[in-house]
């Protein structure tokens, strides 16, 4: 047996706070593409909600087709309250050894990755961001894809900024 080998006992209010600390909020204008995206699933949802009793070969009662087109917006209206109710709890976290994202109002997550177990960075823009200004960072670790961190609706020159770092981190510790 090793006589230097220790494992302490670290008790839970010693360990560092995360939560307490202060996220920076992505950008607000993010919101909007969340709610185009729910728009447009309505948009497919409602034409399908028409066609149903057709591939059905049945002729439905108007009620139900009503009931189902009532359904698809109802569930639009609650999915665009959740997520403006919501939207403050996204933020993100630099800290001197590790990256965190946290996220959600039902079902929270709050992921942090150690800058040591990155391999390498990405910054993406799709067709509305990139029309907004905003960007993607995705960071992939060394473990599963489950491990990686993505944070959507940062200001493109705040990203590139926080890709940069990033990178510059991984050839750091190499």
């Amino acid at each position: 047996m090793n006589p230097d080998f220790t494992n302490s006992i670290i008790l839970p209010e010693n360990l560092p706070q995360l939560e307490g600390t202060g996220f920076n909020p992505v950008d607000r204008k993010y919101i909007w593409i969340l709610y185009i995206r729910y728009f447009f699933w309505t948009a497919v949802l409602i034409p399908i909600a028409w066609i149903f009793p057709v591939i059905l070969k049945e002729k439905a009662p108007d009620f139900l087709l009503w009931a189902l087109i009532g359904l698809v917006v109802i569930s639009m209206i609650a999915s665009m309250v959740v997520t403006k109710i919501g939207f403050t709890c996204r933020g993100y976290l630099i800290r001197e050894k590790d990256i965190a994202y946290k996220r959600g109002l039902i079902r929270y997550k709050l992921t942090s990755i150690p800058f040591n177990r990155i391999q390498h960075v990405e910054l993406n823009q799709g067709v509305l961001a990139k029309r907004m200004g905003l960007a993607t960072i995705k960071v992939y670790t060394a473990g599963s894809s489950s491990d990686d961190l993505e944070i959507p609706g940062l200001p493109i020159e705040t990203a590139g900024q926080i890709r940069e770092f990033l990178t510059g981190k991984i050839s750091a510790d190499e």
